[in-house]
């Protein structure tokens, strides 16, 4: 078997390796060995459709590992971050907002979940504020009404990453964790917001 047979295969089994994995880090990580491996093949049997093709994609997956890891370390870095969050940052996508303007209003269709990445964002209904670290939009997302339950607006400069509900159930499907995540933050969220409603269940006088 000759040198380039033997790229070739390789090339092909970490292509083949990439149906196996369940996460973007590794995967992207994966794909990029096979461009490597792709390139060597294609060099030495003089390929240039398959040279050209990977030679374009090698950076683009650099460029998206480099993006993934950089926002890995940054919501390592959140106070009170959960491992969990990390399954969701290949699906994001990051966005700013400027001091005074509206995240979403009560009552909007709620299709869009945020992780508060820089700033400060005031729950207007609670009367809350909430910081770097903090997850917002999650329970309008999974209501009946799919309706936006409380005003979301910027009391400082803020830079957020957000999620759609479809890419949000891709990536509950590669990984099952991140839906106990998920259950845990909503039921976590929904006592909260009972407990500072006015004559919610959570605050009434329980029986002597």
């Amino acid at each position: 078997m000759e040198y380039g047979d033997i790229i070739g295969y390789l090339a092909s089994a970490l292509v083949f390796a990439t149906f196996y994995v369940r996460t973007m880090m590794p995967l992207r990580m994966l794909a990029i060995a096979s461009n490597i491996a792709f390139i060597g093949y294609a060099a030495s049997e003089g390929l240039t459709p398959v040279l050209v093709l990977h030679s374009v994609l090698l950076p683009v997956n650099l460029a998206r590992l480099f993006e993934i890891r950089k926002l890995l370390a940054f919501t390592r870095s959140a106070p009170a971050r959960d491992e969990s969050i990390e399954a969701m940052l290949p699906f994001m996508r990051q966005s700013r907002i400027q001091k005074g303007e509206y995240l979403f209003r009560k009552g909007e269709h709620a299709g869009h979940m945020y992780y508060l990445m820089e700033g400060t964002l005031q729950l207007v209904e609670l009367d809350k504020m909430v910081t770097k670290g903090a997850i917002i939009g999650e329970i309008g997302m999974f209501s009946p009404s799919r309706e936006r339950t409380a005003t979301a607006v910027a009391a400082t400069d803020c830079r957020l990453l957000s999620v759609d509900d479809k890419t949000l159930y891709q990536a509950y499907y590669q990984n099952p964790k991140l839906g106990f995540y998920l259950i845990s933050l909503i039921a976590g969220r929904f006592v909260e917001v009972q407990s500072s409603t006015p004559g919610s269940l959570a605050s009434m006088p329980g029986p002597d």
